[in-house]
């Protein structure tokens, strides 16, 4: 997740509105707004602002850890691979995910990331 999600997600869960939330930190609320719309980049002080209100660390807001305190790794670029460049057991595992109900997918997808390589490789095994 990057800076803009995790902020707005932290103001709503808040139930803030861009304007208080603007006051509380000594910005303007076209700055939020601009930083939620991924149109710009947090300066420094803006980090530790949100970070100061919200209590959370500035690892977290950046998405460089998850709301636990486990380090993730930084985000890899990569290629989606096409429909004919995928395996059959790899296409049947896409379809059941497809099916699954959006809650369900988004839960396998939150305890799948904040697993640690080493528990990954326990389940591999």
């Amino acid at each position: 997740m990057n800076f803009a999600k995790i902020a707005k997600s932290l103001r709503e869960e808040t139930g803030l509105s861009q304007q208080k939330l603007a006051d509380k930190l000594g910005i303007s609320s076209s700055g939020i707004a601009h930083l939620e719309l991924s149109e710009s980049e947090p300066k420094s002080s803006t980090l530790i602002a949100y970070s100061k209100y919200f209590d959370v660390s500035t690892d977290y807001l950046l998405g460089l850890e998850d709301d636990f305190g486990t380090r993730t790794s930084a985000p890899m670029s990569f290629t989606v691979p096409t429909s004919n460049e995928l395996t059959t057991k790899e296409k049947a595992l896409l379809q059941a995910f497809n099916n699954l109900l959006p809650e369900t997918q988004d839960f396998i997808l939150r305890t799948t990331q904040s697993l640690s390589d080493k528990d990954r490789s326990k389940l591999l095994k």
